[in-house]
């Protein structure tokens, strides 16, 4: 019987899988439970791993000969919160089939993209029963928390880990499904609070305004200070690791189907950020960034309250580029906020776990002369099938997002990643109303049935 990859999905989103929410915890490991049966209904040998946070699914399937290949798919199967829930237009756990796309939580990221993996897997063993492939799906659920767990797991595991000779991941973006992006990177990042303290309490701003410095202007004072005019991040040292970009990185991306007009268009903005000289498809991908992602404090109710407050805080994070360290990073910069402090106004820190190490491989084919080997002829056999199956060639192209997981099974197994993009700046990641495209579907269904035809041969 053909698998039906969209009632799989449909399932899959029934799940409230939400990671960070313990309230969810009974949902995420029902998602487990179930994926863990399928898989052993399709004759893998598969398990679940537990852990202090949420279940590991780790399903094997060996084929009966010497393997030409032997491949690990990693997917997460947990999702980010729902919220605003009143953003919707339909229930966010209950799948809605509209417009060729099924719209649901996690539909995109990841459970559209890993059941492309599931899919075409089944399909191509369905047609070679006797392929010469091993192949293995490591699906977790605490991808969105900056998985935890998986370190203890690549611990345990590394030597078994360590028998394949790739892994494959569909967890990146491409501009849509007339153009797929093979990522050869992702980016590192780093994050914190920084907590900026005055007063023992609120104060009368007529009785103290002018003699107590306002921990909301020392606070929006440091923060503006952390960028130059140019719009570069304004610490010393913040660039000294960055690698320089290779010219076929600049030529490929220069193919990124995206205009300036149109991201603004997208967008609804009327001007994109300028980083010196950098163009606006690089600076997403190629470099670094230090961005405020929250800022809070004093009275924020409606109407007015009249005071000093006595505390506020922001929340900042660094995406990284290759060879930069995020402990070094975190560092620099945290140093150089408290310099720039004024000397009444106590600032703090809260560090949070959702540090994640740059990661990146160049494709064998981007060199020339390069000696064959597993991950060569692994590129070749993608760029073969994205061509077949989507229409176009591939880009290949950084990603601008992080996935601590992938420096992660790097270091423990020295495994490189395949990135194949199959969610599209449609699909409302994170937002409400994320969908998945059924075309993109279907077409990632048989690039994974192409490559996994093409490299057991």
């Amino acid at each position: 019987m053909k698998f039906d990859s969209i009632k799989f999905i449909e399932e899959l989103i029934s799940f409230k899988s939400v990671s960070t929410n313990k309230d969810c915890d009974l949902h995420t490991a029902s998602c487990a439970d179930f994926l863990n049966d399928f898989f052993a209904s399709k004759e893998f040998e598969s398990k679940i791993v537990k852990t202090e946070k949420h279940p590991i699914v780790f399903a094997q399937k060996n084929c009966n000969g010497k393997a030409k290949a032997r491949l690990l798919c990693y997917g997460h199967y947990d999702v980010q919160p729902e919220h605003p829930l009143s953003k919707w237009n339909s229930d966010p756990f209950k799948a809605t089939i509209k417009h060729n796309k099924i719209y649901g939580r996690g539909s995109a990221d990841n459970k559209g993209p890993f059941t492309c993996l599931i899919a075409g897997f089944l399909n191509f063993i369905e047609k070679h029963p006797d392929a010469n492939l091993d192949i293995a799906f490591l699906l977790e659920g605490e991808e969105e928390i900056s998985s935890p767990s998986m370190s203890k797991f690549l611990k345990d595991f590394s030597k078994e880990l360590s028998t394949y000779d790739a892994v494959l991941l569909s967890d990146t973006m491409s501009p849509s499904s007339n153009q797929i992006v093979i990522n050869t990177g992702v980016r590192g990042m780093v994050a914190f609070d920084a907590k900026f303290k005055g007063p023992k309490e609120d104060l009368h701003s007529g009785l103290f305004g002018g003699a107590i410095y306002n921990p909301i202007q020392a606070m929006t004072e440091v923060c503006a200070s952390l960028h130059n005019k140019d719009g570069l991040v304004n610490i010393p040292h913040f660039y000294d690791d960055v690698l320089p970009v290779f010219q076929w990185e600049k030529d490929e991306i220069e193919k990124f189907p995206i205009s300036e007009n149109q991201m603004l268009k997208n967008l609804e903005v009327k001007k994109l950020y300028s980083q010196a000289d950098v163009k606006f498809k690089e600076a997403t991908r190629l470099y670094p960034t230090l961005e405020f992602n929250g800022i809070g404090g004093g009275y924020e109710d409606p109407g007015c309250k009249t005071i000093i407050p006595s505390e506020c805080f922001c929340k900042i994070s660094c995406r990284l580029v290759a060879n930069q360290d995020a402990e070094k990073i975190k560092k620099l910069v945290q140093e150089e906020m408290l310099k720039r402090c004024p000397e009444s106004v106590e600032l703090t820190f809260e560090n949070h776990d959702s540090s994640a190490k740059y990661y990146f491989v160049i494709p064998p084919t981007k060199v020339e002369n390069s000696p064959e080997s597993p991950l060569k002829k692994l590129f070749e056999c993608a760029d073969k099938s994205v061509k077949e199956s989507f229409g176009t060639a591939p880009l290949y192209l950084r990603d601008g997002g992080s996935i601590s997981l992938i420096a992660q099974i790097h270091d423990a197994t020295n495994l490189d990643c395949l990135m194949t993009g199959l969610f599209t700046p449609e699909d409302n990641l994170h937002a409400p109303n994320e969908s998945f495209s059924l075309e993109m579907l279907e077409k990632g269904s048989l690039f994974y049935e192409l490559l996994f035809e093409k490299i057991s041969k």
